[in-house]
């Protein structure tokens, strides 16, 4: 009996661990280690979606700027900044890219970076891994895999009629 009771306390041990390594992954590139890039679900067709990536940690010598992004089934990933205001939510893109300085990290979170995609052209099903590429100077398209999650941690944005559509979004 007791040696059941175990090998089924060790067979769900073995189910969470593997569950917990299919939700949160990690790729290395280079020096790079890419923590969870995950992607917002969406239906085809939408007009855009977003991504993010728990961390990038730089174990190199030299800085590396993160620069863009792509995902099959969508247009590129443009790398926006969140800023909050009074409680109220914009976005601006980052022209220059994100700095990962040596021996560094970033975070790209929904409320602070995140990369957005327009042009859906197929399902993104949440519990589902898809294709695609981060854009860095040095090391150049680094493919990865997003995973697709449902996500409803990301602040929304005040509408903003004064700038052009492509600067602030609603989310």
């Amino acid at each position: 009996m007791r040696v059941r009771l175990l090998l089924s306390a060790l067979t769900a041990a073995l189910i969470a661990v593997l569950a917990s390594a299919a939700t949160a992954h990690q790729e290395v590139a280079g020096n790079l280690k890419i923590g969870h890039p995950w992607i917002h679900e969406a239906a085809a067709g939408a007009p855009s979606t977003y991504a993010c990536i728990i961390e990038i940690k730089n174990d190199g010598d030299e800085p590396e700027t993160l620069l863009g992004a792509t995902v099959d089934g969508a247009g590129p990933g443009v790398l926006y900044q969140i800023i909050e205001k009074d409680g109220k939510f914009n976005s601006t893109p980052v022209e220059q890219g994100l700095l990962i300085k040596p021996h560094g990290s970033i975070e790209l979170s929904p409320s602070t970076y995140q990369f957005r995609f327009k042009n859906i052209t197929k399902a993104l099903t949440e519990d589902s891994m898809v294709e695609g590429t981060l854009v860095f100077e040095k090391l150049h398209s680094v493919p990865v895999h997003f995973m697709v999650e449902p996500d409803d941690t990301a602040p929304k944005e005040e509408a903003d009629h004064d700038h052009d559509d492509h600067d602030h979004h609603k989310m």
